[in-house]
């Protein structure tokens, strides 16, 4: 009733009619999922009055995209799907105007919307699906035109991806991973590893990185990469990080006991940038050094630049009031982002870790060797210590020395060990 266009289940209906009529057919057909980025916010800020004004235009906008063979449905919400019976006469044709038309859809729905007296401009992410043959249902081809839309939203949304087997496949393997992922959380399956951290000009240990570690029950330990980033869609990252922190300071507090932890050291804790925004963050850390009784400066959190994108001045405030409490922060992968530089002028940082990108180049790369140099530079300026990660040889180490980094990690001393492992290194 809003929008004036066809339901979902008119669409289904129509895509059953034309394989009826086609069938036996070489005919390439489409099917288009459009989904609006980041719509809520509007609906959050504006209310649904709004957001149902916005809905309504950019549909009178999708509309003259397409030709009268063509069917656009209002799906839910803030979803559109297009059909189009005709798109080629082989898949490859159908692609190629597939592609074409969404493109052009993308610039329309771009294009700024006015409405009581307010500017709205947004983004879509288009998953396409083609139907080159009858034995796809209707409901499994809206099924992959979702699984592109997705696809789409996971590269950095505003984009086009046409769904094929490999895109199905990924989805599969993680939505079983997110299923498994949510048991590994309730049987405590996580541990946490560490990397040791030294000094460059000493060799020195000066502490470690406290990195996330996944054994199942068939001590098959699964990558970081792969588990992370779901950790941190689900929203699992909450618990798994409070876990992480009293687990960070239980450590400290045992090398303590033993005699094997000197004040120098400091352990490095990841935050993501869902979990940095989490509202008892600050709660739980104080809690965990109440708990175990430790100096707030052997805490040391690592962030990225990502922390930063949405909203400089509440990650300022925030970091600010951890601080109070006497940890430290870290920049981590510095030198890959476009705009670090500002981040280092306005935000407390103590450390700042050279990407290893940079520093794997560094012996054979004098580009990779002048960013390194520059970025030590603007440290000093700041006042800030320089942790080069990604150091795997000799040669890399004695150019850190002369450049005058001050602490490493990487294999040259050690990949990432177990808690007694890294004991051993503090015992030495």
């Amino acid at each position: 009733q809003l929008t004036g266009l066809p339901s979902r289940q008119l669409l289904i209906e129509t895509i059953r009619q034309h394989q009826e009529e086609t069938a036996g057919g070489k005919v390439c057909a489409a099917l288009m999922l459009i989904d609006l980025d980041h719509f809520k916010d509007i609906n959050d800020s504006w209310g649904h009055d709004v957001g149902d004004q916005v809905l309504f235009k950019v549909a009178r906008a999708i509309e003259p995209m397409i030709d009268d063979t063509a069917m656009v449905a209002r799906m839910s919400g803030d979803e559109f799907m297009l059909f189009f019976p005709y798109a080629g006469d082989d898949p490859e044709q159908g692609a190629a105007n597939a592609m074409a038309t969404a493109t052009s859809i993308k610039e329309a729905v771009a294009q700024p919307i006015f409405y009581d007296g307010n500017e709205f401009i947004l983004t879509a992410s288009v998953g396409i699906a083609l139907l080159s043959d009858h034995e796809t249902s209707a409901e499994r081809a809206l099924q992959y035109a979702d699984t592109a839309m997705y696809e789409a939203k996971r590269k950095g949304r505003n984009g086009i991806a046409f769904f094929n087997q490999s895109i199905a496949d990924k989805a599969q393997r993680q939505i079983g991973l997110n299923a498994r992922l949510r048991k590994a959380v309730d049987n405590q399956e996580f541990a946490l590893y560490i990397q040791p951290q030294v000094d460059v000009e000493n060799g020195r240990l000066m502490g470690g990185e406290a990195l996330l570690r996944w054994v199942n029950a068939d001590r098959v330990t699964n990558m970081p990469s792969e588990f992370i980033p779901l950790l941190e869609s689900s929203g699992l990252i909450i618990d798994v990080g409070h876990w992480v922190i009293r687990t960070a300071c239980e450590y400290i507090r045992n090398f303590i006991d033993e005699g094997i932890w000197e004040d120098h050291m400091r352990l490095g804790i990841n935050i993501s940038p869902r979990q940095f925004n989490d509202p008892q963050l600050i709660d739980v850390i104080e809690h965990s050094l109440r708990s175990y009784e430790i100096n707030p400066a052997y805490l040391n959190f690592e962030v990225t630049e990502n922390l930063m994108i949405e909203d400089v001045e509440s990650v300022i405030k925030k970091m600010a009031e951890i601080k109070a409490l006497g940890a430290q922060f870290s920049i981590d992968d510095f030198g890959i982002g476009y705009s670090s530089m500002i981040y280092l002028k306005r935000l407390p940082f103590d450390w700042l870790k050279i990407d290893r990108e940079f520093i794997h180049n560094i012996h054979h790369d004098p580009e990779s060797r002048g960013v390194v140099e520059a970025i030590l530079a603007v440290s000093r300026q700041y006042g800030l210590h320089v942790t080069a990660e990604g150091v795997e040889d000799q040669q890399s180490l004695e150019i850190l020395k002369t450049v005058g980094c001050d602490t490493y990690q990487g294999a040259h001393f050690s990949m990432p060990v177990s808690v007694d492992r890294f004991r051993e290194y503090l015992a030495a």
